[in-house]
């Protein structure tokens, strides 16, 4: 996997900086500690692309709680406190160590090679930033422990390295700034790209636009918007899908959200796996926020078509519905129906 190889060297060497006194490799990665939190960076496997080309998963993972009880109060704190606010990553739990990690998961193609491994070290910087930031508070509201740990033989760090600082010097500074997601953007993208299937119907404003994709006979909701600032890192582009779950309970929904976490940032990503799922008022989101950090020509379509691909994941998954083929372009066939009603238009709170 030459791919999966320059990478984790890119991410080791050039974008991340690792201290190689504060870190080991693995059989599929490196594990490395900025502060007293391990961020776990691996491969996962091998993964298909367009065109036959095969790329590889990438998974970055930071460790935040242990001996954690996500009893139904667990969730729907994590629910509406970290969940609901996410960035470029989202909460895992694993059952059997009882542990709650940070973590973010991307396939990168060849041809993506060149822009996708920054963003990923931008959602690695965020972990170890929304590690240190959360986990006192966290660890204290929900009886459990602080995931704290160091190399085998040398202990935690005493100090934070300096790349645990360019979050709170330089990323969120950024965000004082206006969104660098310009109306000229939104409109360009919207014209040539979201006027055609599969999305159903599109509308744009100055700061963003909204699209509705096919999900079952009802409709799912893409929305762009670059008037909504993160509490945390300040303006950039907040990225919401919608998905209605009327059928569920509040603490069914939020164990939907949490179990999607565990596949979608874990395993396998149906779109990009950068944000976390949560529940509120008879909907399920995706959530995702840009940092102005991460803005770069073109990322903006590409954000839509992956958001199409966990459109077309969800109306099979939770509809038993796929989208057929009538017209076919580089994220597969698409069916298209009539044009549905919006049923969401606000971000969660």
């Amino acid at each position: 996997m030459k791919v999966g190889d320059d990478v984790l060297e890119e991410l080791y060497r050039d974008l991340l900086k690792v201290d190689a006194e504060w870190s080991i490799h693995t059989p599929t990665g490196f594990t490395w500690w900025a502060d007293p939190h391990a961020q776990h960076i691996d491969l996962l496997g091998e993964v298909g692309g367009p065109d036959d080309e095969v790329g590889v998963l990438v998974a970055v993972r930071t460790e935040l709680l242990r001996e954690l009880v996500l009893d139904d109060l667990a969730a729907s704190a994590l629910n509406s406190r970290l969940m609901a606010f996410a960035s470029l990553t989202g909460p895992v739990y694993d059952p059997t160590t009882r542990t709650l990690s940070l973590s973010s998961l991307m396939a990168i193609h060849e041809d993506t090679r060149r822009w996708m491994p920054r963003l990923l070290s931008i959602a690695a910087l965020l972990q170890i930033n929304e590690t240190r930031r959360l986990s006192p508070e966290l660890a204290t509201l929900l009886q459990a422990e602080i995931a704290a740990s160091g190399p085998p033989q040398r202990g935690q760090r005493p100090e934070p390295d300096e790349m645990a600082e360019v979050v709170p010097r330089l990323l969120a500074p950024l965000g004082c700034q206006p969104s660098r997601w310009q109306d000229a953007e939104f409109a360009d993208t919207l014209e040539r790209y979201l006027q055609q299937p599969p999305a159903l119907l599109a509308t744009g404003e100055d700061n963003g636009f909204t699209v509705e994709f096919p999900y079952g006979d009802q409709t799912s909701l893409f929305q762009a918007m670059a008037d909504q600032p993160h509490p945390a890192y300040g303006n950039g582009l907040f990225v919401l899908q919608s998905f209605p779950v009327g059928h569920l309970s509040n603490d069914e929904g939020i164990r939907l959200a949490l179990a999607l976490n565990a596949v979608e940032l874990a395993e396998r990503p149906f779109g990009y796996g950068l944000g976390s799922y949560c529940y509120q008022r008879n909907l399920l989101h995706f959530v995702s926020f840009f940092p102005n950090l991460t803005h770069s020509p073109g990322l903006l379509p590409n954000l839509y078509f992956a958001a199409a691909q966990r459109a077309r994941a969800l109306s099979i998954r939770l509809m038993q519905q796929d989208w057929t083929a009538s017209t076919v372009d580089n994220s597969g066939p698409w069916w298209v129906p009539k044009p549905k009603q919006h049923h969401c238009t606000r971000k969660p709170s």
